[in-house]
Parts: structure tokens; sequence; C-alpha cells
């Protein structure tokens, strides 16, 4: 644990630092400030878009900085070969790889509490914050961003390619919205063999219904057990996810 919190350490200093983190952190400001101004034209469901635009926004701003951190920061130091002078210390492989992405997924989920705060903020001072639970919608974004951010490093180790992980990881990203229609194909669907591929499809993608708290936010705040079934999904997808990548990089020849 010791080695890992110090990997941590190092790679939520070293984002913090770099100027990515702060253009997340503004632009996801800005992209606040443009809910705003467009909830203004709708002032029937004002209350309606500056929640769904908000969160969106900060999730999508954390979406981009996760793939692309987790993606970047591992490959960039296999090909420029840092990593053999980082593993010639006492550093298991495991705890490398653990460090660096609990390092990544701090950072990230630091600049969305800045922008959700912010969010927060506005919906507050706009007496628009009715109903549902603002920290458990963004509590859900946060699992999404932490699942794509397990996926993408597993996509980056067994991919080996920066353009080719970004892409997979933001396909299967907009796959994780559909999983139910995609099954709903699966169970149409006349050919065995589109049946099969639909349906594997529909089990590798991440089912981000487990987290779709936003959309029911009018329903009122959820029972103990859909946030329980949603903290076991992510946790448990993330996990796997992460289990997967320890062992491809653990076959990796440095």
């Amino acid at each position: 644990m010791g080695t890992i919190k110090a990997v941590f350490d190092y790679t939520f200093r070293e984002h913090v630092r770099h100027k990515v983190w702060l253009s997340a952190a503004l632009f996801g400001l800005i992209m606040i400030a443009g809910a705003l101004v467009t909830s203004a034209l709708a002032q029937d469901e004002r209350a309606r878009m500056l929640l769904d635009l908000g969160l969106a926004a900060n999730e999508a701003i954390a979406l981009v900085s996760i793939v692309f951190l987790t993606v970047h920061l591992i490959l960039q130091e296999i090909e420029s070969r840092a990593v053999f002078l980082i593993l010639t210390h006492p550093v298991r492989r495991a705890d490398y790889l653990l460090g660096r992405f609990f390092g990544t997924l701090a950072a990230v989920g630091l600049v969305m509490a800045v922008t959700g705060l912010a969010h927060w903020g506005l919906l507050k001072a706009a007496g628009l914050l009715e109903g549902g639970s603002y920290l458990l919608a963004w509590a859900c974004s946060f699992g999404k961003v932490a699942i794509m951010g397990a996926l993408s490093l597993l996509l980056s180790l067994a991919l080996t390619s920066e353009a080719a992980a970004m892409a997979f990881a933001t396909f299967l990203w907009v796959l994780g919205h559909f999983t139910a229609e995609i099954r709903f194909l699966a169970d149409k669907s006349a050919s065995p063999a589109m049946r099969a591929f639909l349906m594997v499809a529909a089990r590798a993608a991440p089912d981000f219904a487990h987290l779709n708290y936003r959309d029911a936010w009018h329903a009122g705040f959820p029972s103990a057990s859909w946030i329980g079934a949603a903290a076991l999904y992510c946790v448990a997808y993330s996990a796997a996810c992460l289990a997967l990548a320890v062992q491809a990089f653990d076959q990796k020849e440095f």
C-alpha cells in the first residue's frame, strides 16, 4: 500500500500541475456558464435544462480528461522507456499501475468537484435545486468516469496504440448508454450470429443504465437498494478491468 500511495501522490501532483488539468477545469466552468445562458432561453424548462446541461458538461469534460490522461500517461512512459527506470526500484508492476490509475482518477475527480460545486452554486442561487440529490447525481457521473478510466487503461495496454485505445474507449462509452436497446435488437434478430455478436457487445460494454440517476431526478430520491446496486456495479466493473490491465501489464517485457 505504501508503494501505491507514493505513486498515487506523484501522479496526482503531476496531473494537477499539468496544463491539461487546468484547461479541463477552465473549460468545464465555461460549459457550466453556457448551460446557464442556454437554460435562460427556455423559461418553462429552465430548471431541467440547467441541471441536465450542467451535469452533462461536467461528465463530458471528465470523460475526455480521464480517457486522454489514462491512455497517454501509460503508453508515453512505455514508449519513452521511463517505465524502465521506475520499475528498477522496488515497485511492483501492479502497485505502479494502480497508483497511476487512482492518481489520475483523483485529479479528474477534483476537476469534477470544482465544476460540480460551481454548477450546484448556480442552481442554488437561481432557486432551481428542487427534488433529488445533486451529490448522488454527481457521484453517478463520477462512477461512469471511474469505469471509463479503468476500461481505457485496459484498452491502452491491450492495443498499445493511443489513437485506437481512445477510439475504442469512446465507442464503448457511447455503446454503454444503449445496452438495453442492443439487447432488444439481439432478442429480435433472426440471425444467430448477429444475435451472439450483439449479446457479446452488450455484455462487454459498460451498462450505464445502472448509473442513470440524472434522468430520474424528479422521481425523488432512489431506494438504498438502487444505490447499493449502482455502487456494486461500478466497483465490480472497474475492478475487473483493472485486474485484466494488471495481468496484461505483467506480461509485457521490460
